[in-house]
């Protein structure tokens, strides 16, 4: 059987949309989205092209068609997709290629004090392997990195001056796919100088290096890798910047059976659910809810669930807790029907799930060191889940650090969440001091305007506006008071 439909390449804006008769799989540019690779299914037989499937450096797509025939990859390491070509005949797609592009690094702006003079150690790089960093009573002296091109490790040049203090290393293991996250650090604001690090790798974290005082910063980039350091220095550290590029997702290998009917569920931000329905041979089917903007659900083996079957839940605390980790049997019980027989899954909270089935059978791991679980595929019937595997992604950077309220200590609380940015700001103004707060923020592309809180009709109200994206607010001062008229300190000023 061919595909019957036609594939357009839609620019709409910042997307790029593959339009089918029936699908369509949007990329973002907006969010540095680029088209990685197309995974496909050609049969010689008829000639046609029978299944697609596209990833992103962020996401993967459902197999559009049939896991049927010789499959084929289009892929460029280290490039993306630009355009395709290829023939057709009436409706159904012959030939497929594609044109490629190379991949641009993105760079983040230098963090941390002023000062110094500019250096810059590039992105031609394809990791970094080692860090050194000198501290003294001022705080970093200097900072020297290791990369690594081709497999031949590139020695960087230091910067800052060394003094009386110490050297601290920390080593990255390219050979063992390790790579650098993202990095956390403090800065003194009246000298301008960085106090302290801290390096996250895919695998592990370093010691902090240096004293954790002044206004702590971050550099990094959800599902990115750091490739090269820019920033400011003279006698000390005064700012660090970063290179970025993308990480590119993994597909396990499928456990199981190889009968039965092929599925992909493709990637998506988060799983948030997973439920298991079993009886005391095998598991008959598993359900995943997806998040990607909205709850999107997936359901693999018995289409109806029997009163002699247990069905069991494991619920991860959206955004906060993924799947690390899952471990499972399967059981040949007679020719063509090998079925998974149990499935357990671990967080990144350190929590377990129940074990769903009966554990017995042939053993195996979907895992990935510093990796989270974004999809699933694998193999199912009509009444039983026969095999599966899974899609992982970088774990992402760490979620907001949330400070103590400041102020007074009464009335109603109210909590905005965490939003990628904050565009504006309107404060009222009231006879005592300020009586309204309403933020808007960003979120991917779209603009959440906040809720209202305190009084509504102020007497005067201000705006702040940003320059979203490349102004941010890095900090809030603000006095609070006991002032005439009320039973509760308020605040006066921000």
């Amino acid at each position: 059987m061919a595909i019957n439909f036609e594939l357009k390449t839609v620019f709409i804006g910042v997307l790029i949309v593959f339009v089918f008769t029936s699908f369509q799989f949007e990329i973002n540019h907006v969010k540095n989205e680029h088209l990685e690779s197309v995974e496909g299914y050609y049969d010689h037989e008829s000639g046609y092209i029978q299944g697609l499937q596209f990833k992103t450096n962020f996401r993967v797509s459902e197999l559009i068609g049939y896991e049927k025939g010789n499959k084929f990859t289009l892929e460029v390491k280290g490039k993306k997709i630009s355009g395709f070509h290829g023939y057709m005949r009436k409706r159904n797609i012959l030939a497929l290629g594609a044109y490629f592009t190379m991949i641009l690094p993105s760079r983040l702006d230098v963090k941390g004090g002023k000062g110094g003079h500019q250096w810059d150690d590039g992105a031609n790089h394809d990791g970094v392997t080692k860090i050194h960093v000198r501290g003294g009573f001022d705080g970093i002296q200097y900072i020297k990195f290791n990369y690594v091109k081709n497999g031949e490790t590139q020695d960087g040049p230091i910067h800052g001056i060394s003094g009386s203090g110490f050297t601290q290393t920390f080593e990255i293991n390219h050979f063992n796919d390790e790579h650098l996250v993202y990095v956390e650090g403090y800065y003194d604001d009246a000298s301008g100088v960085i106090q302290a690090l801290q390096f996250k790798t895919n695998l592990k974290t370093s010691d902090v290096l240096g004293y954790e005082k002044g206004k702590k910063f971050l550099l990094a980039d959800k599902g990115k890798k750091i490739i090269g350091f820019h920033g400011y220095a003279e006698k000390n550290l005064n700012s660090l910047g970063a290179y970025f590029t993308t990480v590119s997702l993994t597909k396990s290998e499928r456990h199981g059976g190889s009968e039965g009917v092929y599925w992909d569920d493709g990637v998506f931000e988060s799983v948030r659910t997973v439920y298991v329905s079993y009886d005391t041979n095998n598991v008959k089917s598993i359900t995943f809810h997806y998040h990607n903007r909205t709850v999107i659900e997936r359901q693999h083996g018995w289409q109806t669930i029997q009163d002699d079957l247990e069905e069991e839940e494991f619920e991860l605390d959206y955004p906060n807790e993924v799947i690390t980790y899952v471990e499972g049997t399967f059981k040949r019980f007679g020719p063509g029907k090998t079925r998974i027989t149990s499935l357990i899954f671990k967080s990144s909270e350190g929590r377990t799930s129940p074990s769903f089935g009966v554990v017995y059978g042939t053993k195996f791991v979907l895992e990935k060191k510093g990796c989270a679980v974004v999809g699933f595929h694998g193999r199912h019937d009509d009444r039983d889940l026969v095999s599966i595997g899974a899609y992982f992604s970088p774990m992402p950077p760490p979620t907001a650090e949330k400070l103590r309220a400041q102020g007074g200590l009464r009335g109603e609380s109210w909590d905005d969440g965490v939003f990628d940015s904050v565009r504006k700001l309107y404060v009222g103004q009231g006879d005592n001091g300020v009586a309204f707060l309403k933020v808007v923020y960003g979120r991917d592309t779209r603009i959440v305007i906040g809720e209202d809180h305190g009084n509504t009709t102020p007497l005067e109200v201000k705006e702040f506006e940003l320059e979203y994206p490349s102004e941010y607010i890095t900090a809030v001062d603000g006095c609070y008071d006991k002032v005439i008229g009320s039973e509760v300190e308020v605040i006066t000023m921000l």
